[in-house]
């Protein structure tokens, strides 16, 4: 489990430089850009609030159970989000 929050910290690391790269170099208008930018911060942020207290727990190797559900939080969320109304 300790693993699995390490892995999943480091793919939403990674999700996020490539969604970062990929607005940057979009062909978008500078206001598209910034909107674009915005949600992809805010979203970086929502994130941070459950992973990193889940890499905290996971390296101090306590409450594995709670540090796997912290980090599962945010792909549960947008899921819910982006699918809540056709399920």
């Amino acid at each position: 489990m300790r693993r699995a929050v390490f892995i999943l910290a480091v793919a939403y690391a990674l999700f996020f430089g490539w969604t970062w790269h990929d607005v940057a170099n979009s062909s978008n208008d500078a206001a598209g850009r910034g909107m674009a930018m915005g949600f992809l911060t805010i979203a970086m942020f929502g994130t941070a609030v459950f992973v990193v207290p889940a890499v905290i727990l996971a390296a101090m190797d306590r409450g594995l159970k709670w540090a796997l559900g912290l980090a599962l939080a945010p792909a549960v969320l947008m899921m819910v989000i982006v699918y809540g109304g056709v399920i």
